[in-house]
């Protein structure tokens, strides 16, 4: 885990800073190193397609792990006595069920979009199908049943991969008007006392701003 979040970090200030090795530098001392989860939530909200990507599949994936782990139960309680059986039952499926509701609910009341009902529905049939209704010892079968078992390595490889290619930095992008009458776009990547440092949107110049050189700054909502 370790590893794999400090190539997650690594990939990602490469690729907001469009693969340039100095603004990766500069941008490396606005992130707190331990705020690893900041960033891949981060990632995941900021970036349209990422966004629809993971919500399209986080509902069928917790719905299909609650089934699984009911299955698993039920053959637990066949095999085992009630005295070895644990006392509290894992909570874990129906939290992640819970959470990726809320997040789906969220998303669709925020930018009013119904479509991904839809296609998280033709995504979770399609699922389905494939882990009920194929035909046992088939090579499509064997395959999901594949995916299914190396599913960790599987969603850490995509996020990797995300991660390096996804531009998107992880705070929302901003208007900013100087006092010289300018106007940027870009990502406030750290504010404090006395200064801004900003990327911008498009060349990806690392800028610092000293509060007297702004005038005003506007979040640019929208996705």
């Amino acid at each position: 885990m370790t590893t794999a979040a400090f190539a997650f970090l690594v990939l990602r200030l490469f690729a907001v800073s469009d693969y340039d090795w100095h603004t990766a530098f500069a941008i490396l001392h606005t992130v707190d190193l331990e705020d690893t989860l900041g960033l891949v939530l981060g990632t995941v909200m900021a970036d349209s397609l990422v966004s629809v990507l993971f919500l399209t599949l986080l509902v069928p994936v917790a719905v299909l792990r609650l089934l699984m782990e009911r299955r698993a139960a039920q053959e637990y309680r066949k095999t085992t006595p009630e005295k070895q059986r644990p006392e509290r039952p894992d909570m874990a499926g129906p939290l992640l069920l819970v959470i990726s509701v809320v997040a789906v609910v969220a998303y669709i009341k925020s930018f009013h979009s119904w479509w991904l009902l839809l296609l998280m529905l033709a995504v979770g049939v399609l699922i389905f199908v494939i882990m009920f209704g194929v035909r046992a010892g088939g090579q499509l079968k064997r395959a999901t049943l594949w995916v299914t078992r190396h599913l960790v390595a599987l969603v850490g490889l995509a996020m990797l991969l995300g991660a390096a290619t996804v531009s998107t930095p992880w705070v929302p992008q901003e208007r900013i008007e100087t006092q010289g009458g300018k106007e940027l776009q870009g990502y406030v990547m750290e504010a404090e006392p006395g200064f801004l440092k900003v990327l911008t949107e498009h060349e990806r110049k690392f800028l610092i701003l000293t509060d007297q050189d702004v005038k005003s700054r506007e979040k640019i909502m929208g996705h």
